[in-house]
This record gives structure tokens, sequence and C-alpha cells, in this order.
């Protein structure tokens, strides 16, 4: 029994405190049968760990006792020294082997590319999310790769931005907690982002579906414009649907062999549909599905690769109004 390092098949929602919002729901979708690329999450519980092994809280305290947060420009130089200390402390052997040997078991039987993300929550506390740990690092592959960018993930903990964030919220910056999911990727043709209410809205009857050509990432961070549909829940079927004219995905970098890039879309593919309307009513029913396991409208991310449909993430819609 792994201390350290839990794989989607061995969480549920429940376990936020263990592995963070992010990874306890692909858990709970994993549990549920839904399609999720399999993975892992490094626990909360390990930071912890490596800071302790490392003896690192008393430099960490030192410097967090400085910190003016009028003084953002301040606030970005300190916590990068906090960064610098966690990213290039050494993991302590039992949680690496922990971490080396669930690699080694999700890269059976081939080396698969990975990505890695933060998952997130505070102790003790509902919170699941904090602003300025958004990172994604894509399309890694090979076990010093993906534990440089676990390391990443901890250090995220305290950019400047997640850092000013606990403290506006009134969050003890020790309680803040970080479980890094190293997960399958999927190489993705057209993705995008669904919610189970109209987010704009808030109508709880309609299901939105935003979707652009190659990673998701380029729908999720706003970079460009993506076909949008509306579905009816019930009867669930699509009512209305704008295909825009794509400019900008996001996508492997075949180049360098690793990583993503930023590329025009092909001029054929432009003002092309990214999913046909049988897609967006199976997208759909999946979103239906995943709003029934956790009983609240879902801000769901998903992925077509070779036409089969994988769902990367799901969290609940934080902006409806009453």
């Amino acid at each position: 029994m792994r201390r350290y390092v839990k794989t989607f098949g061995e969480m549920t929602k429940e376990d936020i405190q263990e592995a963070g919002g992010k990874a306890a729901n692909l858990g709970e979708l994993t549990q549920n049968g839904f399609n999720v690329p399999p993975g892992f999450c490094v626990t909360s519980e390990s930071l912890f760990y490596q800071i302790s092994q490392s003896g690192l809280q008393s430099q960490i305290d030192q410097i967090v006792a400085g910190l003016d947060y009028e003084d953002y420009g301040g606030i970005e130089e300190k916590t990068s020294q906090i960064r610098d200390l966690i990213t290039k402390a050494e993991i302590p052997q039992d949680l690496f082997q922990e971490i080396r040997e669930t690699i080694e078991e999700l890269n059976t039987p081939e080396e698969s590319f990975v990505a890695v993300r933060s998952s997130v929550a505070v102790k003790d506390s509902p919170i699941s999310s904090f602003p300025g740990m958004m990172d994604t690092y894509h399309y890694l592959k090979g076990e010093a790769e993906i534990v440089e960018h676990i390391r990443k993930c901890w250090g995220s903990l305290w950019t400047g931005r997640a850092t000013m964030s606990r403290h506006h919220k009134g969050v003890d910056h020790n309680l803040g907690l970080i479980a890094p999911i190293v997960q399958k990727m999927v190489h993705s043709e057209v993705a995008g982002v669904l919610f189970t209410a109209n987010p704009i809205t808030s109508n709880r009857d309609e299901i939105v579906i935003e979707a652009n050509w190659g990673l998701g990432e380029s729908v999720v961070s706003g970079k460009s414009m993506n076909d949008f549909f509306v579905l009816d829940k019930s009867p669930l079927q699509l009512k209305d649907k704008k295909i825009s004219k794509k400019t900008l995905m996001i996508c492997f970098d075949e180049e360098k062999g690793y990583g993503r890039k930023e590329m025009a879309i092909a001029p054929d593919k432009m003002d092309a549909a990214t999913i046909s309307d049988e897609q967006a009513e199976q997208l759909g029913e999946m979103g239906l599905k995943i709003e029934e396991v956790f009983g609240f409208p879902q801000d769901i991310e998903w992925a077509y690769e070779k036409g089969e449909l994988f769902v990367l993430q799901t969290r609940n819609i934080r902006t409806l109004k009453e």
C-alpha cells in the first residue's frame, strides 16, 4: 500500500484533503466508469514530508514573516525564493521510490506522454482552488522530466498570486495543500469545455459547449475563438450553434519532440465545425451523467482522440446566480 501516491482508481470526491479537488474529482469519475485517461496524484502529505525531511520550514517561515502585502513586486521576489527552496530540495528516498514505481506502471506497456498539473485544497476547509496555480505541463516523457514538473507544481503553491490570494482570504499559508497530478496525454484533434448549466444566463435547463481544434487549453485560456453549442436538457437536443472563424490552436510541438506550441489553424479548418451535432449530443449525455454523480451543475473539460471521447476534469460551476 503506497503512502504518498494514489491512482485515480483509489480515490473518490471525498478525498479532497489528500488529493486536492481536481484529483479527487478525477477519482470519482474513474470510480463511476467515465472514460478518464489513467493517472495518479502525489498526495498533499508529500510536500509537507519533503519540507520536514529537508529542514526547510524555518527558512520558509522566515521569508513569510517578512512579506509586505502592499508590495506585489516584493512578494513575487520573496515567494520565488520559497519556490527555489522547494524545487531544489532533495525528495526523500521512500517518496521518490513511490513516484518512480507509479510512473513505471503508468508507462506499461510503453512509455507515454503525460500531463502534470496542480490539484489544490486547504487543510480542514472546503476550498479546492486558488488563483495563480493554473499551470498545466503537457507532453512530458521520462522519469526525470515528470519529477521535475512535480517539483514545479509543489513550487506553484508559492506563486505571488497564490500567496496574495491566501492572504486576502485569511488562509494560513501553511494550510495550503497541493497534490500534483500525472495523467496520460490525450492527443486530441478537438477539445473544449462543457457546462451543464448556462454560465452566462445561469439557466440550469441548458448545456453549453465550447470547442476548438487541438488541446482544450486554447478554449480554457480564452486565447481562441471557439465553436459554441447550446442544448436543451430535457429532452436532450441541440437548439443553437455558432461556428466561429478559428485562427489559433495549441498542439504537440513536433519540432522539439515534447511540450506544446501555439500554431495557426489550417485555412480549410478555420470555418469548419469542430464537432458534429451528434457529438454535441454525445457530450450532452455525458455531461448530464456527470452532473448526476456530483449533484451540482458542472464545468467539464473534454477531448476527442480518433473519435473516442475522454473526460479530463470536472468541477462545480462557481458563477451561477440563484
